[in-house]
């Protein structure tokens, strides 16, 4: 369910842009969850 997507954009930001200063992680989901109600697409719920 996404556990790892965290991680997964940390090792982005640091390979595609190590001069920007990451999201912590509560801002990231709350990028995430704002993005997903922007965008609605196939999710169950």
């Amino acid at each position: 369910m996404g556990e790892d997507r965290y991680r997964q954009y940390l090792a982005h930001q640091a390979r595609v842009h190590p001069e920007a200063t990451p999201l912590n992680e509560g801002e990231f989901w709350r990028m995430v969850y704002r993005e997903q109600d922007l965008n609605p697409s196939g999710r169950c719920c």
